[in-house]
C-alpha cells in the first residue's frame, strides 16, 4: 500500500512539472506576442494576466510539494 501511494505521488509530481513547463512556454509565447504588438487589446492583456496567475499557482503548488523543475523522484 505504501509503495502504491509513493508511485501515485511520483506520477502526480511529474505531471505537475510537465504542466509548469507547458504553461511557462505558453506564457512566454503570449508575452512575445504582446511585446511585438503596438497596442494590445484588453482581452489579450487579461488573458496574459490569467496565464501568469495560473503559472504562479502551479509554482506555489510545486514549492508546497517541495519539488523542483528537474524532478527525478
Amino acid at each position: 500500500m505504501l509503495f502504491q501511494k509513493k508511485r501515485i505521488q511520483q506520477t502526480e509530481n511529474e505531471r505537475l512539472v510537465h504542466m509548469i513547463q507547458t504553461v511557462k512556454q505558453d506564457l512566454d509565447k503570449y508575452q512575445r506576442i504582446i511585446d511585438r504588438s503596438v497596442e494590445p487589446s484588453l482581452d489579450v492583456r487579461t488573458a496574459l494576466k490569467r496565464k501568469r496567475a495560473k503559472y504562479m499557482f502551479l509554482l506555489k503548488e510545486a514549492r508546497h510539494r517541495r519539488i523542483n523543475g528537474y524532478y527525478n523522484g
